[in-house]
């Protein structure tokens, strides 16, 4: 996701990378990923415990942390009202005053996309109207991806019909832990194509996924 503080939207749509056109399908990666879980828990419990960021440079870092945010409400009790509010929200992410004492007053700064389940697609893409900020759905069944992939396809591109320019698709975790790859790849390009122009982002789950390879050859086929 690419956003730029003070860009224009034409700006912004210009410095999003070009579109990956995706890979063939190599099977013989299975044979190559190779997980040393005991280096990963060590790399891991190392990541709380190094330098932070120069102070001089913290209130910039947080800004740019602000600009890639997916602002996302997925609750049962969503309606037209909140979604609004959190588009407010997404239009103007730090109080002015706060802006000012950075020495950024006036400058435009907002988060990356407004997240939200379908049916509340067409609530945010009339409440972000006139900014640039693009609205993302889950989509493909999302949170478990349980449901049939027609249905999931229907979905897929009955959000992009209403306005959504980025899909979130889950994978179905159930290809994974059968090892199933082929159809876990077949899956996805799938919804690739059901997006058409939209970005896809994919969600793979990890905590579900049981081990670290199963996550690393999850990530490899989408």
């Amino acid at each position: 996701m690419t956003t730029a503080l003070g860009a224009s939207g034409a700006a912004a749509q210009a410095a999003r990378p070009a579109r990956n056109p995706g890979t063939p399908l190599d099977l013989s990666f299975l044979t190559r990923v190779r997980i040393n879980k005991s280096a990963v828990e060590r790399r891991a419990t190392t990541l709380v415990t190094r330098r932070t960021i120069k102070q001089e440079w913290q209130a910039a870092w947080l800004l740019r942390a602000v600009s890639t945010i997916d602002l996302t409400t997925l609750a049962g009790d969503d309606t037209p009202g909140n979604v609004q509010r959190l588009c407010a929200k997404a239009r103007s992410p730090v109080r002015e005053d706060l802006l000012e004492a950075l020495g950024m007053s006036g400058r435009e700064l907002h988060v990356g996309a407004v997240c939200v389940y379908h049916a509340r697609v067409p609530d945010a893409v009339e409440a972000l109207r006139g900014s640039c900020i693009p609205v993302a759905a889950v989509s493909t069944g999302f949170p478990a991806g349980q449901t049939p992939l027609d249905l999931k396809l229907q979905e897929v591109r009955r959000s992009v019909e209403a306005g959504a320019s980025e899909i979130d698709i889950v994978i179905s975790r159930s290809q994974v832990l059968t090892g199933d790859w082929r159809g876990l790849y077949d899956e996805v390009r799938a919804f690739r194509e059901a997006c058409g122009p939209a970005h896809m982002k994919a969600i793979v789950a990890a905590g579900e996924l049981g081990t670290l390879r199963n996550l690393a050859l999850a990530s490899q086929s989408a």
